[in-house]
């Protein structure tokens, strides 16, 4: 065996793991914590003591015993705790933080070390900016000449100094450049400003402008408290009404919940969250006691918000307005919960009357009111079928057909367990069949249209996230034939029927066009391959070794909005780990033994078992074909995100902007398309 080079941890993951780490959380689920004060108290597990000395201070996320003198970050608490090495511990808090341990050469280059310390210290530097910023706008709320319009409209709702302090809430006065003249003193400043996206610059003239401007400032926490970007509520009737800084290196929006942290700084313990959707909203209910609500931040709730919900609590209630848009919210979160609806979890959801949000609801009503009305709402199950069976008659067979036929997908892609089972009954009651008979319904689906009922304005779910959950045993499209299959094949690109994105399926083959054995599945092997990305997890599932072309994976799966990308990644990254540890390829049963511990292994363990309508043994070029399309993916998303960004321009410079991206971004293409072609 060759000697291995020396690898450590990177320094940057490093410190994303501990922000991403509560460090009352590691030691609370060690050593029993009380509050005192900002800080927490225990007696010391180092020493023996009968009176507390072991303090945690959340704020800093650091550590310390007064009696023994010990103290540190959360690694170094395991380290201390659990004798365990720097790279267990780092192991530990990244496996419950749900990200993999990368690692590097140890024997850097004076430039590689260079560079990494330089993102270590514009990572520091974007903190410590976002946090003067934050005491720049409070300062100014409390201060400035225009205070009186953002203190007359905070009043207006209800708010007290008390709460507007507790949440930092401050204010962006009129102005281009007032936040600059008091962060963006130096070159370097002015920059790091731009890079967290508190600051603008213009691309004509280079001018440095501020982001946000004559605007209410409702900081955005992460679970450490610390600031990593800002939301502002305009004064006046300036558009847009709210507006997000843009996502950087340390602030992604679709992962991140506004009032998490100030609800777990309120209880530690919380028993249930309350999703609503601005600000406003949950800064209002915080006024009137009820310190459980979040929102998410301008996106709709994702698969990141309800991983991280799950984690803290075993309940989530949506709340949202009455009107179309707010039933359109519902029923998109409703769709998201499907994956994560395993036993012992709740998810409920209660729209409000039509023109009322949370924030005037509690404002007019009281909290008590309200209380009762998030007491009474409508849980998952109740929800899923209202929402099916609206305008469907329960005495009409076709209706109660369609019911089934509807239903049966998004049931199937439940977790399986108790909740899935009586689903599954309650849709036996709903429509007389018994399972048998709507497992053949489904069955003989070839593509189940799972919402029918977009005309009504609510949306369609989003089929690869149902795709994604789908158990083994799931019942699928049933064949033409029964002949034998060969043991191996691929589909082709015609049968991969979900695309990245939802709008996308528009660029799919009708059935008209698919090949005819399109069709020509054994109900005993498993749910067709829905994309490329899943044809790729298959091949690696059955084929460990394709992995080793890919010991650098490639950059596009990172970025592509597929959650099938994402597991792909993760399927590579095991393969590395795994392959580093035997020191072998992996055999099939090793790899996917490995794999048994991921949320995704039903859809895997599915795709592992499918069988080939075509004979072949070149699965590299299978597995690269898979990789080619879906680096044509990344290509549409972008193309998409440049085309948005083209729609909703408002300067000429903007447009001009985004037409020279979109025109390198096609050369890129070519350039890609003539690469495959040489192949």
């Amino acid at each position: 065996m060759s000697a291995q080079t020396p690898q450590r941890i990177p320094q940057d993951f490093i410190d994303t793991l501990l922000d991403r780490t509560d460090i009352v959380d590691v030691i609370d689920s060690r050593v029993k914590l009380k509050r005192s004060g900002r800080n927490y108290t225990a007696c010391c597990p180092f020493h023996k003591e009968k009176t507390p000395s072991f303090s945690v201070a959340p704020d800093k996320q650091f550590y310390y015993c007064f009696g023994c003198g010990a103290g540190g970050n959360a690694i170094g608490f395991l380290m201390e705790l659990e004798h365990l090495s720097f790279p267990e511990a780092v192991e530990e808090l990244a496996r419950k933080a749900g990200m993999d341990v990368p690692k590097q050469d140890q024997n850097l280059s004076p430039a590689a070390i260079a560079a990494q310390q330089a993102k270590t210290q514009a990572r520091n530097q974007a903190y410590d900016l976002l946090e003067q910023a934050n005491a720049y706008y409070q300062k100014q709320l409390r201060q400035h000449p225009q205070r009186k319009q953002a203190v007359s409209y905070l009043q207006g709702r209800g708010l007290s100094g008390q709460i507007a302090q507790r949440f930092g809430i401050g204010f962006a006065p009129t102005g281009w450049q007032n936040l600059l003249d008091n962060l963006g003193s130096t070159e370097s400043a002015k920059n790091a400003l731009i890079d967290i996206g508190m600051a603008v610059k213009k691309p004509d003239n280079d001018r440095v402008y501020d982001f946000f401007r004559e605007r209410i400032m409702f900081p955005i926490r992460n679970s450490k408290g610390k600031v990593i970007a800002f939301g502002g509520r305009v004064l006046g009737d300036g558009k847009p009404k709210y507006l997000n800084s843009p996502e950087s290196a340390i602030f992604h929006k679709e992962k991140e919940l506004y009032g998490l942290y100030e609800a777990r700084q309120h209880n530690r313990d919380l028993k249930r969250l309350l999703v609503v959707e601005g600000y406003m909203d949950v800064v209002a209910l915080a006024q009137h006691q009820i310190h459980f609500a979040v929102a998410t931040l301008g996106t709709a709730t994702s698969q990141f918000h309800l991983e991280r919900i799950f984690k803290m609590v075993s309940e989530v209630i949506f709340c949202f307005d009455g009107d179309a848009a707010g039933i359109k919210a519902a029923v998109r979160a409703m769709h998201t919960c499907v994956p994560f609806m395993t036993d012992g979890r709740q998810a409920r959801f209660l729209l409000l009357p039509q023109g009322e949000d949370p924030d005037t609801m509690v404002r007019k009503h009281g909290s008590e009111t309200l209380t009762e009305l998030i007491a009474n709402a409508t849980p998952f199950s109740e929800f899923l079928f209202q929402h099916f069976s609206h305008d469907l008659d329960s005495h009409n067979l076709e209706h109660r057909a369609k019911l089934a036929t509807d239903m049966m997908p998004v049931i199937q892609a439940m977790p399986k367990g108790l909740m899935r089972s009586m689903m599954l009954s309650k849709l036996e009651d709903h429509t007389g069949l018994n399972q048998d008979t709507l497992a053949q319904l489904t069955a003989v689906s070839d593509k189940p249209d799972i919402d029918n009922k977009e005309s009504s304005a609510q949306p369609k779910p989003d089929q690869s996230t149902l795709a994604n959950s789908k158990d083994a045993e799931e019942p699928v499209a049933a064949g033409n034939s029964e002949t034998d299959l060969p043991p191996d094949y691929v589909l082709n690109d015609q049968t991969w029927a979900t695309e990245y994105h939802p709008e996308h399926n528009q660029h799919s083959p009708t059935n008209s066009h698919q090949p005819s054995h399109d069709h020509g599945f054994d109900h005993r092997h498993g749910s067709r391959v829905q994309n490329p990305a899943q044809a790729a997890i298959r091949l690696i599932l059955r084929h460990p070794g394709l992995a080793e072309a890919y010991t650098e994976i490639p950059e596009h799966l990172r970025y592509l909005r597929m959650h099938d990308a994402s597991i792909l990644v993760q399927l590579l990254e095991i393969c590395q780990q795994v392959q580093s540890q035997l020191q072998r390829v992996p055999q099939a049963v090793e790899l996917q033994s490995e794999c048994a511990d991921l949320e995704a292994w039903p859809m895997m363990r599915n795709l592992a078992s499918l069988e080939s309508l075509t004979v072949t043994t070149d699965h590299s070029s299978q597995l690269q074909e898979a990789i080619d399309k879906l680096h044509h993916h990344y290509f549409d998303q972008r193309f998409d995100d440049l085309s948005q960004t083209l729609r909703n321009a408002t300067s000429d410079e903007h447009i001009n902007t985004a037409k020279q991206q979109l025109k390198i971004l096609l050369g890129e293409k070519e350039t890609l398309q003539k690469q495959q072609k040489s192949r």
